[in-house]
């Protein structure tokens, strides 16, 4: 069963446009990545500068995988420099989907 992982980004203020090109520039190049199934961008309504990338992957380990291949492309330092934090990285297991 595929994981999914979130990375949730607080910006500096007002930067999370920026955050949100640049992360819409870079993601196609996940997609080619082993493991990736789907990514997703979501910005918080009540808090413009928090940004949230949900990603599905085949395994944990295809994510870490490629979070250490972001790192050695220096796109990850690249982020960085537009947050309060360091990126929150969260996994999940899917234990219940409905739909209408």
């Amino acid at each position: 069963m595929s994981v999914q992982a979130t990375n949730t980004f607080h910006t500096k203020p007002g930067r999370a446009g920026e955050l949100i090109s640049t992360l819409r520039r870079v993601l196609p190049d996940t997609l080619t990545h082993g493991g990736c199934e789907e990514i997703r961008l979501w910005r918080d309504q009540d808090d413009e500068d928090r940004v949230v990338s949900i990603t599905r992957w085949t395994t944990r380990g295809d994510y870490e995988s490629y979070l250490t291949w972001r790192e050695g492309t220096g796109d990850t330092a690249m982020f960085r420099e537009l947050l309060t934090e360091d990126m929150e990285v969260r996994y999940y297991d899917e234990v219940f989907t409905a739909e209408v």
